[in-house]
């Protein structure tokens, strides 16, 4: 199964918010059942800004500290997912998709369904029902992932 995650799900488990538990657990069950796990390139640079951003409130950490654990995370992300490749149509579909309004989850699912992914997760379905119901890749949440699979 080729899973591809928004840019919120690896967001989601990184800072511990609501649903860290149900990503955690589709993280286990891929890594478990040799399941691909996809991001896209701009997923990453997003990930590095929030997180770095996110490190910078614990005022506990000195600056060394916090790129040092920053660069720890970073490298967890990359041993758990790879890239999706990422074309130029992908952009282009998504920047010309008039069924979103939100253009950064157009790229995403567009690039998502251009590698062929069987599922795109994601904390924010609603912004993607309508790809949904066009699109061979299932939009799921992390409650309903863990519902159907594990």
């Amino acid at each position: 199964m080729n899973i591809f995650c928004d840019t919120n799900i690896i967001m989601e488990y990184l800072q511990q918010r609501r649903f860290a538990e149900q990503v955690r657990q589709i993280l286990i069950y891929a890594t478990q059942n040799n399941e691909n796990l996809f991001i896209s390139f701009g997923s990453f640079y997003t990930i590095t800004y929030l997180t770095e951003r996110y490190l910078k409130d614990d005022e506990t950490l000195t600056k060394e500290a916090r790129v040092s654990l920053l660069r720890h995370i970073l490298s967890g992300v990359l041993g758990t997912f790879k890239f999706a490749n990422q074309y130029d149509s992908s952009i282009n579909d998504g920047v010309n998709d008039s069924l979103f309004d939100d253009l950064e989850d157009s790229y995403q699912a567009h690039v998502a369904e251009d590698m062929g992914c069987d599922i795109l997760l994601t904390i924010n379905k609603r912004h993607l029902n309508r790809f949904d119901a066009t699109s061979p890749v299932k939009v799921m949440t992390p409650v309903e992932f863990v519902e159907s699979y594990l």
